[in-house]
């Protein structure tokens, strides 16, 4: 792992924030909201599929019409905004772990795919919004973080190149599109993908369990 890079692109959602299980169990405040009903496969298969995912696999197997994916992922976000506000909690040592990235010189920011304003009321209210240059989010740019090409847009952001970037994720798909772009990535370990561990460990420059496991390295 090198540290000699100029700038730090942070995931919110399980790598600074301890909420992947509330995006996870949104799912469950979806299907409650509309009086529908949850088995017990249900609730086993939430902590593992993406909200998207389950309540489009739930909607085929119940024969069901959700209406437009935009609206459904549009109230999803909504749910989580209320965690954003209220109790989504810091995973142990992110702010010192932002300290000392930018006592190295380094440039942060955060690239989410939650929406960004939801995004800066939970960092706000939990004390780290004012560490980052800038949130964005997949709405923003014309590209996700599923494609290498976002990388290199929000890199351009921070005034560098992706080779000269870290980027810090929980999810698979996203560091597989860092590292195609040519980004450094740290992993931290969150319960929703445990199941990937392996494959995000042949990805990943660093892998972690807890952020302070780095405070040797940085």
């Amino acid at each position: 792992m090198n540290w000699n890079v100029d700038a730090a692109i942070f995931d919110m959602d399980g790598t600074l924030l301890d909420t992947m299980r509330y995006w996870r169990y949104t799912t469950l405040e979806f299907l409650l909201a509309h009086g529908l009903p949850v088995r017990d496969e249900d609730l086993l298969r939430m902590h593992d599929t993406s909200s998207r995912r389950f309540l489009l696999d739930y909607a085929a197997r119940e024969g069901l019409d959700f209406g437009p994916e935009r609206e459904m992922i549009a109230e999803l976000e909504g749910y989580m905004n209320r965690h954003y506000l209220y109790d989504a909690k810091l995973k142990p040592g992110v702010p010192e772990l932002l300290d000392r990235l930018i006592g190295r010189g380094l440039r942060l920011c955060v690239a989410t795919g939650s929406p960004r304003e939801y995004a800066r009321n939970g960092l706000g209210r939990l004390g780290v919004l004012d560490r980052f240059e800038f949130v964005t989010d997949n709405y923003e740019e014309p590209v996700t973080k599923a494609e290498p090409a976002y990388f290199g847009l929000v890199a351009k952001r921070l005034g560098t190149t992706p080779e000269r970037c870290v980027v810090f994720e929980d999810a698979l798909y996203a560091m597989k599109s860092a590292k195609a772009a040519g980004c450094q990535v740290v992993a931290i370990e969150d319960s929703t993908a445990r199941r990937q561990r392996e494959d995000i460990q042949k990805v990943a420059d660093r892998y972690v369990r807890r952020w302070p496991e780095l405070w040797d390295e940085i």
